[in-house]
């Protein structure tokens, strides 16, 4: 016997319940995510028990060039060398002290406790002379010495710094300038800092947290409060016992609710790796273009949650577009995603190198958003590649595959033998790279690589 259609099914109230507390799940999820990111970096960075952690209020310089061993924040750039410091304004505001860089590129961008840029300290904003500038939080009331001042939303700040080494032939120069970056009070004496005490979660992967990912997230919100404008979100992921100062995996008692907070996890993460592009909210902000991605809206994100975390997941730590804009890229131009058994071109016609006022450069990253091995240990390829090989005209190819070019390995860009996923930066770009005048070719596929021969 076929059953009859009579039409659709009558609404189930418990369901439309289960429907709607899933929904706020996962909103409270993308909300919290770049917070608790942070934190996570944040204990990472300063724990004691980490070799390369330094305490709050002191700057950590890596004086090395990224590698595939370089593991500690994702996608990592091959053109600079990073500087950080996490610092804690409740003491009292911080003075930060920059040398003459002799027109050297260098931006230290300060950030939120919600990963959003505040301020800027560099080439671009205030140029490369010595210099010396206050760090406020939100609550210092007294005088201050009379010189620049950074006021942030927050008594929680990260401090990255990014400075230009154009290879090996220059990383002594480089580690010369930031090491004469400094941080002290206002009176010039050692801030107060300590390392952080306890365990060190992972900053990635944190879907797989659980219902304690929620009790980070809270605890954070307590710490460093939300802005006002953020007080709608705040109501609604109220309803799932998720706020400031709470701890949902004890308070929580509502089976539905516990098993949506315990699981959302996995579907917001899925989510925020989510191609742009696809029928996902609140991807404004993101131009495509010849399988390009433009993400025009990194460094500030209002109430773009969705925007926001996406790049906290994939990118922590990202500028505001006019310091440097990045392009992304998983697929070629055909749509088809981008794998180590193809070869691809990418070629810049004559007088159509990235405009840019500062420098440009291809990075390549495996699946996990790292950089991968290869036998030149060469993992990016830009305007500052030595021996690269321009044609008569002025144009650049640019090859991107597993195995060593026939036209040999001046323009290489080695990848790995399965997926991954390419990062355009350009930094100080110029406007016809902003306003969409400029865009990047498109990513030719051509034959797929054979197999390696066996011995």
């Amino acid at each position: 016997m076929q059953p009859t259609n009579s039409g659709p099914l009558p609404a189930d109230p418990a369901l439309d319940r289960v429907g709607r507390i899933i929904d706020i799940a996962l909103q409270a999820y993308v909300y919290g995510y770049p917070l608790v990111a942070l934190r996570r970096t944040r204990s990472l960075l300063t724990s004691k028990d980490v070799a390369i952690g330094a305490p709050v209020n002191t700057f950590l310089h890596v004086e090395r060039l990224m590698t595939p061993r370089s593991r500690e924040v994702v996608k990592p750039n091959n053109d600079t060398l990073y500087s950080s410091a996490f610092l804690d304004l409740r003491e009292g505001p911080l003075l930060l002290t920059v040398p003459d860089t002799q027109e050297r590129y260098y931006s230290l961008t300060l950030f939120d406790a919600y990963t959003n840029a505040f301020a800027y300290v560099g080439r671009r904003t205030t140029g490369t002379q010595a210099g010396q500038y206050v760090i406020t939080g939100p609550h210092h009331h007294g005088p201050l010495p009379e010189l620049p001042l950074l006021a942030s939303p927050n008594d929680s700040v990260w401090l990255l710094g990014r400075t230009l080494v154009d290879g090996p032939h220059d990383l002594k120069a480089a580690c010369d300038t930031i090491r004469r970056y400094t941080l002290t009070t206002v009176h010039g004496a050692p801030p107060p800092s300590a390392h952080h005490h306890g365990p060190v979660f992972s900053p990635q992967h944190l879907g797989g947290s659980g219902i304690e990912f929620f009790d980070e997230m809270c605890a954070a919100l307590e710490l460093d409060p939300p802005p006002a404008a953020d007080r709608s979100i705040l109501d609604l992921i109220a309803q799932v016992g998720v706020g400031p100062g709470r701890s949902p995996s004890r308070e929580v008692a509502d089976p539905v609710v516990r098993a949506a907070l315990d699981t959302v996890g996995v579907s917001g993460d899925a989510l925020l790796n989510t191609p742009p592009g696809a029928a996902t909210r609140d991807r404004k902000g993101i131009s495509q273009h010849d399988g390009w991605s433009y993400y025009l809206s990194t460094g500030s994100y209002d109430r773009r949650y969705l925007v926001r975390a996406g790049v906290a997941l994939q990118g922590i730590g990202a500028v505001h577009p006019n310091e440097a804009l990045y392009i992304g890229a998983r697929a070629d131009a055909q749509g088809r995603p981008l794998d180590g058994r193809r070869r691809y071109l990418l070629r810049f016609e004559p007088g159509r190198l990235p405009p840019v006022d500062a420098f440009w450069s291809v990075t390549a990253y495996d699946q996990e958003q790292y950089l991968m091995d290869n036998p030149l240990e060469r993992y990016s390829v830009g305007d500052r590649t030595p021996q690269l090989a321009y044609g008569d005209d002025g144009s650049l190819e640019l090859y991107i595959q597993h195995d060593e070019p026939v036209q040999g390995p001046s323009n290489w860009l080695p990848v790995g033998p399965d997926r991954f996923e390419l990062t355009v930066r350009c930094y100080q770009p110029r406007s016809p790279l902003l306003d969409g005048r400029y865009t990047l070719p498109p990513l030719v596929a051509g034959d797929e690589c054979p197999p390696p021969l066996v011995a």
